[in-house]
């Protein structure tokens, strides 16, 4: 007899989802047994509406669309719904970084979308993303059922407590449901937060006011509320205001910009097992100090290497001319990140000011005026005046 292969839990996810819209639970729950150790796949779903779910507080911006122009940086209040091509909101299985399972009713550009889990977990990485200018997803396990989220979040290491914190995922358990996830985008004071969240069976996106109240932060019927789930503490530094730490000098010998011949290539900056690559040339996107193989080529399109894998390189391009203060009108979309991993920024026609310049980065522009950064841009999206 063959041994018997454990199921991946993104082969759970797939089995669930081809099941029809009524059997899911069944099929989902018929996975989670004592033999299978990552029972960490969300099964648990509730229907309840917004009155339900803030009973007390104000709900705004249902379903909203990205406006023209976004606000970039390492932290925005998130009041649109998150757009296509944003994979902290895609699942893995279509290309994205989402771990989750897919919403209902499913969103036609962010297919975790409507589901309270999948949104809370996309968000929760983005905030993460913006911060460190990484991609990925940073927590993996954080797609199991609402309730458990405490339990999952600390085993992943993350702190848990009482007070607001803005990125904080909230979470509340139902009696004999599943419970709800939320993100706080802004702490108005200690008794009141303002939230933004997913429905499954409901709404893709919404944004509340949640009142502390009895301490059920505004959740009615049978919710209780369980705890706030915070940021890394190098990423909740950046969110409120700090500076990130800066990183120990690159101790390598090319730059972001080159483009560069390999024979050779690796799956993470950390791996060991060389292979033999499908693409013999790209551009170093991204370099991580002291790393095994520290160049990121063509933002992870082709993987990572390091010096020995490098054969011939032709050096990064010229400056355009463009220096920080220079007045420019966009005129053309650029990116809510330098590397190109958020959001796609517009404010075509607005006038702005360079604000820095992040040399050898695929969007090295930093776009704006005084209210803030509009974005980050390519020469050839401004227009010098």
């Amino acid at each position: 007899m063959a041994k018997k292969t454990k199921m991946t839990w993104q082969e759970i996810i797939e089995r669930i989802e081809q099941a029809p819209k009524e059997m899911q639970t069944m099929v989902a729950k018929a996975f989670i047994r004592d033999d299978i150790d990552n029972d960490n796949v969300q099964y648990l779903f509730n229907t309840d509406g917004l009155d339900v779910l803030n009973e007390t507080g104000e709900n705004e911006n249902i379903d909203a669309s990205m406006p023209d122009g976004i606000g970039a940086g390492s932290f925005s209040v998130r009041t649109y719904k998150p757009g296509a091509g944003n994979k902290n909101f895609i699942t893995t299985g279509s290309g994205g970084w989402n771990t989750c399972i897919k919403g209902y009713p499913q969103d036609s550009e962010c297919n975790v979308l409507a589901n309270c889990v999948g949104y809370a977990s996309g968000r929760f990485n983005e905030i993460i993303n913006n911060a460190r200018e990484t991609q990925g997803c940073a927590y993996k396990t954080l797609n199991c059922n609402a309730w458990y989220f405490k339990e999952m979040a600390e085993a992943a290491g993350l702190k848990t407590g009482s007070e607001p914190r803005v990125g904080a995922i909230m979470c509340w358990g139902k009696t004999g449901d599943a419970g709800h996830v939320a993100v706080v985008e802004r702490v108005i004071n200690s008794g009141q937060v303002y939230t933004s969240e997913s429905g499954y069976g409901s709404s893709a996106f919404w944004n509340s006011t949640r009142y502390k109240g009895n301490g059920n932060w505004g959740a009615g019927g049978s919710y209780y509320f369980r705890c706030f789930i915070y940021l890394p503490d190098d990423v909740q530094k950046i969110v409120d205001g700090g500076s990130p730490t800066p990183p120990a000098p690159t101790p390598t010998t090319h730059k972001v910009g080159e483009v560069v011949n390999i024979n050779g290539v690796y799956v993470s900056s950390d791996s060991t097992q060389k292979l033999t690559p499908a693409i013999t040339r790209g551009t170093i996107t991204k370099i991580v100090s002291g790393a095994r193989n520290p160049y990121l080529l063509d933002d992870g399109n082709i993987g990572w290497v390091n010096d020995d894998c490098i054969v011939g390189n032709t050096p990064a391009p010229a400056p355009t001319g463009l220096q920080v203060g220079d007045k420019v009108k966009i005129v053309g979309y650029g990116n809510g990140s330098s590397y190109g991993s958020s959001n796609t920024a517009g404010g075509i026609g607005w006038t702005r000011f360079v604000l820095k310049i992040w040399d050898g980065r695929p969007y090295p522009y930093q776009i704006g005026d005084s209210t803030g950064t509009t974005g980050f841009y390519k020469a050839d999206a401004l227009k010098k005046l």
